[in-house]
């Protein structure tokens, strides 16, 4: 089976967040399923230029017909990259994509055109695979940005339904669904008549994830607590009501990480390599990070460490407002990432209040965020919602142990600590339900006290969740099921349709 996945983002050309390393590693380990995907994403300026420093340049594929967005004829010219695994066609446009940020101005806020210029990347994909290659068995589209590809693989390709093939939307994040002025649907080529609360239109305003949910043959989430929540008026984000009607047909697919770039026996990004049967290179990475981070060098301090987006959904706030609670518990806090600025603010007036016991990096860092994960004795993510979460992952896969809200794909992955749980082999973490400071504080006390008191178990603890199975196998035997199934549907409703 061929398969077009569809994505705004995939590394190592673009990345604004986790979609980016699922993009790039489920469809990988799909190979292994007998699936063969080709990845469509934009051809932005970051990944222009990491072609070029590589020196390569792709089959360059150009179609004679345009495509009209409003009222502009736009030119579909294509990169393609055979040679790479997987598979990668970039849509070529530099007016829309060649800018310093994938979504987002200098401002902080979307681009004007943004419903253009995913509109452009909706209609380019469809046109290749009508164009170039039509043996694709199914599209798998991603987040608000290709979520236009199910409402026009039903609307403007509804006389071809025998070539073009069943749709899964696969929600990342539904804090996010690409919401925009009505007016912007003209840009779009889409009827009026797909702007009603039951398609497009949203309390007015045009919703491009709410079109891909309600006319994708299939959507999924990337947790199955996720895909529970959010049909709640708690996490649904407005969008509760859709999926609750369109429930039948919605899943959730718990994520994977990618072991050939998080394995702590390999990582190049660290200054000593461990296993779980001998973790005294993780010794080395503390000690490397304290001194990296300008922390004292100590070895019998609980080593703390957030590596996130600095938004209100992640709960940084919370941790903030916890830390006076939690400070006199002899710990260490390692922070990096960015965001909001106000978070960015408090970040550093903590930092400066507590010299000897919290750091800040504000930015990104790929190689400083595994040092991070591996030097860190245990990790803090106390979103008020996660989707799935990929962190968490991999600080087991590090023994790093995680201290999380259950949230989610949090609660998925994380079994809370108990001496009976660890003795059954299931605890893997520590979790707190409520979104306050208190318990997150009680939280980190319950991991501080067994890490001072009963090193042995700690120490158990890591050893477990380090050989915690978070490969992509499963999930991509779960989406390789889905796929199946979609296909096998579309071809009896194919062929009845002709019949």
């Amino acid at each position: 089976m061929r398969t077009a996945f569809v994505t705004p983002e995939v590394m190592p050309f673009s990345k604004t967040g986790g979609l980016a390393d699922v993009a790039r590693a489920l469809p990988l380990a799909l190979t292994g399923c007998g699936i063969e995907c080709t990845v469509f994403t934009p051809l932005y300026r970051q990944a222009k230029k990491r072609l070029q420093d590589n020196g390569e340049a792709g089959e360059r594929i150009r179609l004679d017909d345009p495509v009209w967005i409003g009222d502009n004829a736009q030119v579909l010219s294509y990169r393609v990259f055979s040679q790479l695994e997987p598979q990668v066609v970039f849509i070529e446009h530099d007016w829309y994509y060649d800018r310093s940020h994938c979504y987002l101005g200098v401002d902080g806020k979307d681009y004007a055109d943004n419903v253009a210029r995913y509109a452009f990347f909706s209609r380019a994909v469809l046109e290749y695979c009508r164009q170039v290659d039509d043996s694709f068995a199914l599209f798998h589209v991603n987040d608000w940005q290709s979520a236009l590809i199910p409402v026009y693989l039903k609307k403007l390709y509804a006389d071809q339904t025998g070539r073009f093939k069943p749709s899964l939307l696969t929600v990342h994040n539904i804090g996010y669904p690409g919401l925009f002025p009505a007016e912007q649907l003209y840009a779009t080529g889409l009827d009026w008549d797909t702007f009603t609360p039951e398609g497009l239109e949203y309390y007015g305003q045009l919703n491009l994830l709410k079109g891909g949910i309600v006319w994708a043959d299939a959507v999924n989430t990337v947790s199955p607590t996720y895909a529970l929540e959010i049909q709640t008026a708690e996490q649904g984000m407005g969008l509760d009501g859709v999926l609750a009607h369109h429930n039948d047909k919605l899943s959730g697919i718990l994520n994977g990480i990618d072991y050939s770039q998080w394995n702590p026996e390999t990582d190049p990004h660290l200054p000593a390599n461990y296993v779980a049967r001998n973790r005294s290179g993780k010794k080395a990475c503390k000690k490397r990070l304290q001194y990296e981070m300008n922390l004292p060098v100590r070895a019998n301090v609980l080593l703390l460490g957030v590596i996130s987006r600095l938004d209100r959904q992640k709960g940084i706030d919370l941790l903030l407002d916890a830390f006076g609670q939690i400070a006199g518990l002899d710990v260490q806090l390692v922070v990096l990432g960015s965001g909001d600025r106000q978070t960015e603010g408090r970040l550093a007036e903590l930092a400066t209040r507590f010299p000897e016991q919290v750091a800040v990096e504000l930015g990104y860092d790929e190689p400083l965020a595994h040092r991070i994960i591996a030097g860190c004795d245990a990790f803090l993510m106390p979103s008020l919602y996660e989707p799935c979460g990929l962190t968490q992952m991999y600080s087991h896969r590090y023994g790093t142990v995680p201290i999380v809200r259950a949230t989610g794909g949090l609660k998925d992955t994380v079994v809370d600590y108990t001496a009976r749980r660890l003795n059954n082999g299931q605890a893997s973490g520590f979790s707190f339900h409520e979104p306050q400071p208190a318990p997150l504080a009680e939280a980190i006390a319950r991991a501080a006290r067994l890490y001072f008191t009963d090193r042995r178990s700690w120490n158990k603890l890591s050893r477990r969740i380090m050989r915690i199975d978070h490969s992509w196998n499963n999930s991509a035997a779960a989406y390789a099921q889905l796929y199946q199934q979609l296909v096998e549907a579309n071809q009896t409703t194919t062929g009845a349709s002709h019949g």
